[in-house]
């Protein structure tokens, strides 16, 4: 009865999330631009000359940034999600250093056009780090049953099975990097990070330890990216 009552819940809190976080961004939306592909390469390649600076210095140009875990990939999430956050750090909902002042420059246009292609291009598949069998374990319970004397929801209730996603709102996980979703988690959980429509995430996130947020982002890079093997465009 626990596993089939997480699964209703995160049924439920999924399609509520995704409602108000579909609803609230469509009203926040300029009208809608048909977006560049090409274009957007070329600003995730050189920037602008109006001081955008060139994306793949962080992300990479296939999406999969460098390696290190301080910059997510971004190959493969909807536009939707990633127009969105762009939003957000130019408003100052969502604050970052870097992103924040890189935004602020970007015109809708650059906005749309970058969000578009990463959502199209194909990242490379990057190996996991190797992690103890009792991380794995409470990181796997976490993401697909949640918790219930925590009142955690499996994370897998709103990012889909598998972490895939439920588009075009909530983004996936499956094959980002460990630490910075466990990053994301800590800045839920202090507040610092706040952009979602009814603080689902920082209600979770502040019901969870350390040991619980490292765990997930472990389970969580170890699964193969959405649409990794369909024949997406090569950047």
């Amino acid at each position: 009865m626990k596993l089939n009552r997480s699964i209703l819940i995160g049924t439920l809190a999924a399609a509520t999330a995704g409602f108000l976080l579909t609803r609230s961004f469509a009203a926040e939306s300029p009208k809608t631009l048909k977006a560049d592909v090409g274009r957007g390469a070329e600003i995730v390649a050189s920037g602008t000359d109006y001081g955008v600076a060139a994306c793949a210095r962080c992300h990479a140009f296939d999406g999969t940034a460098d390696g290190s875990g301080a910059f997510p990939k971004l190959s493969g999430i909807s536009s939707y999600y990633l127009e969105k956050q762009l939003r957000d750090f130019a408003s100052g909902l969502r604050t970052d250093a870097i992103m924040s002042a890189i935004a602020r420059k970007m015109k809708v246009e650059d906005i749309a056009d970058v969000s578009e292609y990463y959502a199209g291009v194909r990242g490379t598949p990057t190996p996991a780090p190797p992690a103890a069998q009792d991380r794995l374990a409470l990181g796997t319970r976490l993401a697909t049953v949640g918790d219930e004397e925590k009142k955690i929801q499996a994370c897998e209730g709103c990012h889909g099975a598998a972490g895939r996603g439920e588009g075009p709102a909530i983004p996936p996980l499956a094959g980002q990097y460990s630490q910075y979703i466990a990053f994301q988690m800590r800045m839920w959980q202090m507040g610092y990070r706040k952009n979602d429509a009814n603080q689902q995430m920082g209600n979770i996130a502040r019901r969870l330890s350390a040991k619980d947020i490292e765990a997930i982002g472990l389970y969580f890079e170890r699964l193969p990216q959405k649409d990794l093997a369909k024949n997406k465009r090569q950047p």
